[in-house]
């Protein structure tokens, strides 16, 4: 039961989010009907985490800082997604106060690759 991107395997998030994306449609007009064929979709992962140690956070910049595409997968009992070409983006980066130990919370953005 684990999320890889790249070489890192991440902490399981607090909520996991697909979205699918149209990059290509087609209108159609056909007996004073219009209708939209989808030519290609993508998908995108949104993973939001919480509470992440200084050193989860640090594995997930490095994998970040190298802006390249990345390789993620999911294995759960629920859900599985095999290897997946994506890019990474950092939505939200939070501090919550949480006394003496280094926390963030983070909102990951791994969008498909074709």
């Amino acid at each position: 039961m684990s999320y890889i991107l790249g070489s890192t395997t991440l902490s399981n998030p607090k909520k996991f989010t697909r979205e699918f994306i149209e990059t290509g449609a087609e209108n159609l007009l056909m007996e004073g009907k219009t209708t939209r064929r989808i030519q290609n979709r993508k998908e995108r992962f949104i993973l939001e985490f919480q509470n992440l140690s200084a050193a989860q956070v640090s594995s997930l910049l490095s994998e970040y800082e190298l802006d390249a595409v990345r390789s993620f997968q999911v294995t759960e009992t629920n859900l599985t997604i095999g290897p997946t070409d994506v890019l990474i983006d950092i939505q939200d980066r939070e501090y919550p106060p949480t006394g003496t130990f280094y926390r963030e919370n983070l909102v990951l953005v791994l969008t498909e690759v074709f």
